[in-house]
């Protein structure tokens, strides 16, 4: 018995270690992501501005549709149209698409009623208007932004000028709520560890690839080289922005990510139901394939942030702290910096410093979420977004992780 306590004892030391290890890096990782994060300059434009096609998929987006059109409208670019794809609306947004399309000669509205087999719905709207577009630029957006009036000539002439053929942006999202403010930097702070934005740029690195879905501005003609949306490894998933991303970089096409803090707002999620199930539906894009993986990542999730806090708990029971030190020590490391890191990238998302207080709780909570993606993916039941299932999702219809 002796034995197993010291064992454990020395496995729960380990593993406290581990997560100091982990929260250093993290650490490290969202401030070089905090550094290579380019901003926007104003630059001419060539003459003549080259066309730009915005694409707007919606699917039952009433309350956000009016205030969406109205600042993609106000754009001050010299030269683009408004392609909206009505993916099978059933609450009021046909009828407003329609009073906007009668006195708005830039708009084209295009309506669908079926979603083909093996599609994700999202990804076939996008598609859709692709081929409808004429322009030589294709800018891909969500109908919950809204966009400053320069934010198009900005983005335009920064990819002419770095001769860029995909480029996306970090949106200033307005984040509401407990679960919001709780779960959303964790998506972020997760995706530092893994990549970049000089990682993004960098040619040297094909597999390093993403693009948020609230902006991506894509040269047709990579577009349409690669597939785009229609790849067979893209066409399935929840995840398309990255896979569109992953898809063109992999093929050799130039990338990059700007900040976008004051050029185009989003607002998501305000409720622990839409929060949870928006976040499950990426988990899902990118680990339904990888159940092991995912379930594993969950499990850590948990103990990275319940453990630091439960051993600091049982050491400052009387008696307790003397033999307890080394634990302690590391698990009050391990907190603090789970708390720097959560505050560093919340700043980036203008959250008061105090919510970095709750990073524990915060990946305890997204480690649930993870479990829970892993279950459905398990079962086979799948995620769901707006009505729709995932289709099915496995390691030859989609792109590796990395």
């Amino acid at each position: 018995m002796q034995k197993v306590t010291r064992f454990l004892s020395a496995l729960r030391t380990i593993l406290l270690g581990a997560s100091v290890l982990l929260g250093l890096w993290q650490d490290y990782r969202i401030q070089k992501a905090i550094r290579e994060t380019a901003t926007l300059h104003a630059r001419r434009l060539p003459r003549p501005a080259p066309r730009v096609s915005i694409i707007l998929p919606v699917r039952n987006e009433q309350e956000n549709i009016d205030g969406c059109l109205a600042s993609l409208l106000a754009q001050d670019y010299p030269n683009f149209e408004v392609i909206v794809i009505d993916d099978g609306s059933t609450d009021a947004t046909p009828a407003r698409l329609a009073a906007w399309q009668q006195r708005e000669s830039r708009l084209r509205v295009h309506r669908i009623e079926e979603l083909p087999t093996g599609w994700a719905g999202k990804a076939h709207a996008l598609h859709t208007g692709a081929t409808l577009a004429s322009g030589e630029w294709l800018l891909f957006t969500d109908a919950d932004t809204r966009h400053a009036p320069q934010t198009l000539r900005l983005m335009v002439a920064h990819a002419v000028a770095h001769r860029l053929d995909l480029l996306s942006m970090f949106t200033e999202m307005q984040i509401l709520g407990l679960a919001a403010r709780l779960l959303t930097p964790m998506t972020g702070l997760l995706l530092t560890v893994l990549i970049t934005p000089g990682e993004i740029r960098s040619a040297a690195r094909p597999r390093q690839a993403f693009a948020f879905g609230q902006y991506i501005l894509v040269r047709r003609e990579a577009y349409e080289a690669t597939g785009g949306f229609s790849a067979p490894e893209v066409r399935a998933s929840f995840t398309e922005d990255m896979g569109l991303a992953q898809v063109l970089k992999r093929q050799g096409w130039r990338e990059d990510i700007v900040g976008g803090c004051g050029l185009v707002k989003n607002v998501q999620w305000t409720t622990w139901r839409s929060a949870w199930r928006g976040l499950r539906k990426g988990a899902y894009g990118k680990l339904a394939p990888y159940p092991l993986l995912g379930f594993a990542g969950g499990c850590f999730l948990v103990y990275y942030g319940l453990a630091p806090l439960l051993t600091l708990r049982a050491a400052l029971r009387p008696g307790h702290l003397r033999q307890e030190r080394l634990s302690a020590l590391l698990a009050l490391l391990a907190l603090c910096l789970q708390v720097d890191s959560k505050r560093r990238f919340g700043q980036a998302f203008g959250l008061p410093a105090r919510w970095a207080l709750l990073a524990p709780v915060a990946s305890t909570a997204f480690g649930f979420l993870l479990l829970d993606t892993m279950r459905l993916a398990i079962n086979g039941q799948g995620a769901d977004w707006k009505g729709r299932r995932a289709p099915r999702l496995t390691r030859t219809n989609m792109l590796p992780l990395l």
